[in-house]
């Protein structure tokens, strides 16, 4: 049973989970009380160290077993996007009677990556009577969850339009080479095909939530995927970007419902977006008798929107159904009350 004090136990020390750690120690009742990373460098460190220079008196382990000694509520995951890669950290959450919110971004939907597998992961957190979700800022809110309330304030809707520009220029050299950043076109292409280069991942997770939540049933998915090429050089914090290859991505996905595109997504991601005359705003469009269209300019940053969402869903997920569910089956995220005035201190 949850104490008064939501206990937080961390996977994952990347970028994500430093700012999870940052916004998490400045709030009252909440309590980072172990932290796992794979990381061995980061391994045997102070959490609050790594995270913003501040001693936190959580130390970093590198044995998973370890980190579920202290008493907690919520295991919080942040390390990869794939439902096979995480699903050995979730099914041990789940078994040491922990909720687990995923920011994997197959987690938003994840029997479309394997059925059976969340199938399984479903019956046993409803056995540990726990909640599984999967969340994030896209898939996680831009895609699902914001489509979803904007599609509240409509008649019908006949098609769903998404636009988003990101600056990746902060993202891990590691991320940026997955997104598809550094390589030549042949590379691209190449990598594209082979399922080494990824750009955004989530479209068709989050297009299934949708689906799921207004009763529509998508018949097949199409995808498109475009590199832009550097124009000249550039020196990231993370990594060096040759001209010539590619300095960023546009992405195309649909989901096509009774022989027709009715959600289609696009992605715009740069490493220098205002070279190329990019706006940086997310977009929600519903098209119908009354159609809704919102705009957020300029867009959610990703890593800073992720940790927000991370950090203001603990407690809804924790008195969600048992079982493995999705966003559509969440109230909305929102900081606590005494949190609505405050700064956190940046890194």
């Amino acid at each position: 049973m949850a104490t008064s004090t939501t206990r937080v136990v961390l996977f994952g020390v990347g970028r994500v989970g430093r700012d999870v750690t940052r916004l998490i120690r400045s709030r009252a009742g909440v309590q980072i009380v172990a932290a796992h990373s794979r990381n061995s460098s980061l391994v045997g460190q102070d959490l609050g160290v790594v995270a913003n220079g501040m001693p936190l008196g959580v130390v970093i382990t590198g044995d998973r077993s370890s980190a579920f000694r202290a008493p907690a509520d919520i295991l919080v995951i942040a390390t990869t996007s794939f439902l096979r890669d995480v699903a050995p950290d979730i099914r041990a959450g789940i078994e040491h009677g922990l909720n687990v919110l995923c920011t994997a971004e197959e987690m938003a939907y994840p029997w479309l990556a394997d059925e059976t597998l969340a199938n399984e992961l479903n019956a046993l957190a409803q056995r540990q009577d726990v909640t599984v979700v999967g969340g994030g800022v896209n898939p996680g809110f831009l895609s699902d969850a914001l489509v979803l309330t904007a599609a509240s304030a409509a008649w019908d809707v006949s098609h769903i339009g998404l636009k988003r520009g990101v600056n990746l220029s902060r993202f891990s050299g590691t991320v940026l080479r997955r997104l598809g950043i550094g390589f030549s076109e042949a590379e691209f292409d190449a990598g594209w095909q082979a399922g080494t280069i990824f750009g955004h991942i989530g479209f068709p997770e989050s297009m299934q939530v949708v689906a799921h939540a207004l009763g529509a049933r998508i018949e097949r998915m199409t995808k498109r995927f475009t590199a832009l090429l550097a124009e000249h050089d550039y020196t990231l914090e993370r990594a060096e970007i040759k001209k010539g290859t590619t300095a960023g991505f546009r992405q195309y996905a649909a989901a096509i419902v009774d022989g027709k595109p009715w959600f289609e997504a696009e992605f715009l991601g740069h490493i220098d977006p205002t070279s190329i005359g990019a706006v940086l705003q997310d977009e929600v469009q519903i098209d119908g008798q009354v159609p809704v269209h919102l705009v957020l300019t300029p867009g959610i940053p990703a890593q800073a929107g992720v940790a927000a969402l991370v950090a203001n869903s603990l407690r809804r997920v924790i008195d969600a159904r048992p079982g493995l569910i999705t966003v559509a089956d969440l109230p909305p995220a929102t900081p606590p009350a005494a949190t609505v005035s405050q700064r956190v201190p940046t890194a």
